[in-house]
């Protein structure tokens, strides 16, 4: 025989990958159902955070770092919604600190639910696992860096997921942080751009908007967006693959 058995005692898994097991469940879960609810109630939330722009805006942000950054909502809900309340030049600022504040808090409470580096120890146990994470984590920064940014980018990545991908595998919080702000901006810009034209058109919300364009004419631009975001994240995708294919090693 030329395997060893390992000890039982190495076999089980470690706390942390309990832990990061049960938000990986309830971060599946939890988001896109109160997505939608958010999207739903666009009428209400506007009337509320129109009354003082600024403070509304501030407001609007709070609630986007705490509300996404507990993994209670995805980003894209309260990106469209900020863009159908505020103009552009207040709703886009708004948004990218709402989910710097979102992106700090899902780091930290995905360590803590790891086991710092109970998830880490954990996947290097495999051979293909190890040399993907060390790809990601152990090159240089300006490697990982771009990683980050490129799932950041790609929609088909659920914000509170790839804080508990990123956070436990190891990334060091700054790069973390700076490929998030640079890799979520310009979907962030298109959901904003194109929630805010959606109120130009003197709709209350997703609904009204369907009934005065025409089911065919949204249909027609909610088709146009899903497949400008699928292009973007099939090129992002593209990209990752290659940064992070350059230099593995071969797998024996």
């Amino acid at each position: 025989m030329t395997d060893t058995p390992q000890p039982a005692a190495e076999v089980k898994p470690p706390k942390g990958v309990y832990g990061a097991a049960v938000l990986l469940g309830l971060w599946m879960l939890v988001p896109p159902l109160l997505g939608f609810y958010l999207l739903s109630q666009i009428e209400p939330l506007t009337g509320w955070f129109r009354q003082d722009l600024l403070t509304g805006a501030a407001l609007f942000a709070l609630g986007y770092m705490v509300c996404c950054g507990l993994g209670i909502l995805p980003t894209y809900a309260p990106s469209i919604v900020c863009g159908w309340i505020f103009a552009p030049w207040i709703a886009f600022p708004t948004c990218v600190l709402g989910y710097l504040g979102a992106s700090t808090i899902g780091y930290a409470i995905s360590r803590l639910a790891g086991g710092q580096h109970d998830v880490e120890r954990w996947i290097d146990r495999w051979p293909k696992a190890k040399v993907i994470r060390h790809a990601l984590v152990e090159e240089q920064p300006r490697r990982t860096l771009l990683i980050v940014g490129l799932l950041r980018l790609s929609p088909s990545c659920p914000f509170s997921i790839t804080n508990l991908a990123m956070a436990t595998s190891g990334v060091r919080f700054p790069v973390f942080i700076v490929g998030t702000v640079l890799g979520m901006a310009p979907r962030t810009l298109a959901a904003v751009l194109v929630s805010h034209w959606a109120a130009e058109q003197g709709a209350k919300d997703l609904v009204q908007l369907a009934t005065q364009q025409g089911w065919v004419a949204v249909s027609i631009g909610v088709v146009l967006l899903v497949g400008s975001l699928m292009l973007i994240g099939h090129i992002a995708q593209q990209a990752l693959t290659r940064a992070v294919g350059a230099k593995q090693p071969p797998i024996r």
